[in-house]
Parts: structure tokens; C-alpha cells; sequence
């Protein structure tokens, strides 16, 4: 049975960084957006660097001290930036960069995507940003009509395969906590039921395959172990249509936090792993570590050792910690 080192990581705002006007590039940052051909993209980045910041070596850092071999990504804005990030930062600090790199743009009015770097082959890739609450069969949250988009940035299904056998990972971003965390909760309850319906689309049977549903889904059921009422996550969660990673491979609850919001001095659980009820059963207590290295020092829970450079806000490697796992799967066979 192959195993497989998944990460999940919200990079907190990968975009370009370039000043187009001395470029000369007309309607640059459009135009580099627009690129939705991998071959095109490293193109690009072989002549024009679009990052020049220093805090995406530190964002690069945190990303390979989880030393994945799969890491799901929230906040990029194109293709063309992950090559760069990939190329330029991750080679520099894993020895090589990743390699196989997807990214379709979504929703996010910021411009703002999730992506996926592997260096393991992507077999399989859908982006389910155009799907909308009518075409999934999804009742919409309240002021949203059945032909609004399902997802704020987009559900990315894709498939990594090893050893010749597949596992099926679904990347997620959902609605922030602006405007508050109860009255924003019906949207992103309703891009749970989304993704339910996604998986159940795909899957005839899905509590006997092997899949992950892994990102940002900026809620949490629990602080430090507290329950914190209904959460927007019930639709996954609720009824064992998947299992909560973190709860089971980390017993301190209060060592489950990926972000710190210093404003209320709240250590939450933003970002997870979803896994099968099968993949689950596979993996009962899986390693799993939380890197906390490249987090700012307002988050003083964290003792450990930090990346030189970090700050007290910034410089820092992200607002989120990346979370990484090692899982065993007997996925699917890959076809001859």
C-alpha cells in the first residue's frame, strides 16, 4: 500500500509583486493572468521574475519543511506566480522545485486561487469554480440565487497517483470570517453541502473510496478543545461523511491552531484535512505535524524555534501554518 505526504497551506497572499509600468508590458498583470498553459507559464517565468519580495523565502521555507510530497495551496493569483514561487523559491530551499503545477482560475474577486504542487503525477484535474448552487442541487445561502456561484474561489479535484494507484484530493477555500463568523457561516455551510455533492458526484459510493477534502475553510468546530456551537463545516462533518484528520492525530487540543488572530488573542483551527470514512480506517493515527516556524511573534503560544528574519507582525512565511501528514491509500487502480 503506497503512502503519500499531503500538505495544506494558505500562502497569505502569493501575488506578483512587479512594477509593470518599468517592465513595459502592457496590461501586464491581465495578461500573465490570463495564462492557463503550464509550458506558457514557465515560459514566462524563464525571462520575468513576477515575485521580488523577501517574505516569499520565508513563505517558501515554511512550504518545504513540511516536506510533502503533495501541497494543496490557497491564496495565488495565477499560474504564472506558482511557477515562480515553484522555480525560483522552493528549488532554492528544497534542492528542486515541485515540478507538476495546477491552477485554475476561480472566483475570488482579489484575484486569489488555489492551486496544487506535486511531485508526484497529476493524473486527473477538474476546477468546479463554474458549478453553481442549481447545477449541484445545493439550496443557496440567504441573498444568493440557484445561479450563483457554489464556491468563493473554486473546489479543485485532483488526482495524484503512486505506485499505480490514485488518490483523489479536493482543494477548498472558503468564505472568510469578514462581516463575522455567524453571520458569514451560511455561505460557507453552503460550500460544504457543495463539496459534499461534488464527491458524491464523482463517487457512486464514497464512504469506500479514498479521498481528501484539504485547505483553508477559515471555521473550526472547536477552540482548544471547546466546542464553539454550529459551524459552517456540518455538512462534512455531521453525520461521518468524512472524518476530521487533526482530531484523531493530535491529541492536545490546544496544539490543532493554524492561525492566530491577535486582535481577540484567538489560536483557531482554520485549515484541515478531510479524510474518506475508508481512508480514515486506514490511517487511524496518522504523523502529523503543524509547522509553526515561519508564524509571526504575536503568536507567543508558539516557543519553538523560527525562521531568521520573522517578526513581530511581519516579515513572516504566512498568516496560516502549514499542516502536513503522511497517509497510507489503497486508492484506485490507474488504467492500463
Amino acid at each position: 500500500m503506497p503512502d503519500i505526504r499531503l500538505s495544506t497551506f494558505n500562502c497569505e497572499n502569493l501575488m506578483m509583486r512587479c512594477d509593470f509600468r518599468r517592465a513595459g508590458i502592457a496590461n501586464a498583470r491581465q495578461r500573465l493572468t490570463d495564462v492557463d498553459n503550464v509550458q506558457v507559464a514557465e515560459q514566462v517565468d524563464s525571462v520575468f521574475n513576477v515575485l521580488s519580495e523577501d517574505d516569499r523565502t520565508l513563505t517558501a521555507q515554511a512550504l518545504v519543511a513540511t516536506e510533502a510530497d503533495v501541497c494543496a495551496l490557497q491564496e495565488v493569483e495565477n499560474l504564472v506566480t506558482l511557477t515562480a514561487f515553484d522555480t525560483r523559491y522552493i528549488a532554492r530551499w528544497a534542492g528542486s522545485a515541485f515540478g507538476e503545477r495546477v491552477l485554475h482560475e476561480g472566483n475570488d474577486t482579489r484575484g486569489i486561487d488555489v492551486a496544487l504542487l506535486s511531485r508526484l503525477p497529476v493524473v486527473f484535474q477538474r476546477s468546479h469554480a463554474r458549478s453553481t448552487f442549481g447545477s449541484l442541487g445545493v439550496v443557496p445561502p440567504e441573498g444568493h440565487g440557484v445561479n450563483d456561484y457554489a464556491f468563493r474561489r473554486d473546489c479543485l479535484e485532483v488526482d495524484v497517483a503512486k505506485d499505480g494507484r490514485a488518490l483523489t484530493l479536493f482543494v477548498c477555500h472558503f468564505k472568510s470570517m469578514h462581516g463575522g463568523r455567524v453571520r458569514t457561516r451560511g455561505v460557507r455551510e453552503a460550500e460544504a453541502e457543495a463539496v459534499r455533492q461534488v464527491i458524491r458526484n464523482r463517487f457512486e459510493h464514497p464512504a469506500d473510496e479514498d479521498w481528501v477534502i484539504l485547505g483553508d475553510f477559515n471555521d473550526y468546530r472547536q477552540v482548544d478543545g471547546v466546542a464553539v456551537g454550529h459551524s459552517g463545516l456540518g455538512p462534512l462533518l455531521d453525520d461521518g461523511f468524512a472524518v476530521d484528520l487533526a482530531l484523531r492525530a493530535i491529541p492536545d487540543p490546544f496544539d490543532r491552531w493554524t492561525h492566530h488572530y491577535p486582535e481577540d488573542d484567538v489560536y483557531g483551527a482554520l485549515d484541515h484535512m478531510f479524510l474518506s470514512p475508508r481512508l480514515a480506517a486506514q490511517n487511524p493515527a496518522p504523523e502529523t505535524r503543524i509547522i509553526r516556524a515561519g508564524s509571526p511573534y504575536h503568536a507567543a503560544r508558539y516557543t519553538g524555534l523560527r525562521f531568521p528574519g520573522i517578526g513581530w507582525k511581519v516579515p513572516k512565511a504566512s498568516d496560516h501554518c502549514p499542516m502536513a501528514a503522511t497517509l497510507k491509500f489503497e486508492g484506485r487502480a490507474l488504467s492500463a
